[in-house]
């Protein structure tokens, strides 16, 4: 574990799920997982006894509902970025618990750089002026390959034809888009690109 590495909790009640993301995770030397928990409640009791960055939480557990845990957690532990992590394709139910408090909210086929870049997103993406209507532009936050990336995603460029225009290995795309993600607080192309523009990066 690095010093600064992001602390995550993982609540899900299937064992083996908790246990093949928790290896997948700390693969990356940038999060270690603290803790494990099955239910609503322990969700909760997790939080505040470890503090994590990032609580990890399945929707469909014996016990308190997904969104009553997300109120506790933004009420007593309001500084524990919550990310959704279920099987459930549904948008009502998506709005709902990001009106509760979830950070974002993924389905458990996302892929691991997508997740990874949430859990490594700041809690605070962008800086804002001091009135809080314009973001200020940051400055040099992309380097100069990781904004040649940036330019390529948003002309909808695959991994691979980034990777063969810019003489670079298809891991290193993937790298600087996951490094991407984290410094933009974005968890996905679509998601970057916006942020991005919103930033002033493309002027």
């Amino acid at each position: 574990m690095t010093i600064d590495a992001r602390r995550v909790v993982l609540v899900d009640d299937h064992a083996l799920f908790r246990s093949g993301l928790s290896l997948l995770l700390q693969q990356d030397e940038r999060i270690t997982i603290v803790a494990e928990g099955e239910s609503g409640e322990q969700a909760v009791i997790l939080a505040l006894e470890h503090r994590p960055d990032v609580l990890l939480l399945d929707v469909e557990m014996a016990g308190a509902s997904a969104e009553s845990t997300l109120r506790q957690i933004a009420r007593k532990a309001p500084d524990v970025a919550v990310i959704i992590l279920t099987m459930h394709r549904d948008s009502v139910l998506r709005q709902e618990l990001l009106r509760a408090g979830a950070a974002a909210y993924f389905t458990k086929d996302v892929a691991s750089h997508d997740l990874i870049a949430a859990i490594l997103a700041p809690s605070r993406p962008q800086t804002t002026t001091a009135g809080g209507d314009e973001p200020a532009r940051p400055n040099k936050l992309l380097s100069d390959r990781e904004m040649q990336v940036l330019r390529m995603v948003g002309q909808a460029a695959s991994n691979k034809d980034i990777s063969s225009r810019l003489s670079i290995a298809e891991g290193t795309v993937k790298r600087h888009t996951t490094n991407i993600y984290a410094k933009l607080g974005a968890t996905s192309r679509i998601d970057a690109i916006r942020k991005a523009a919103r930033l002033g990066l493309f002027t």
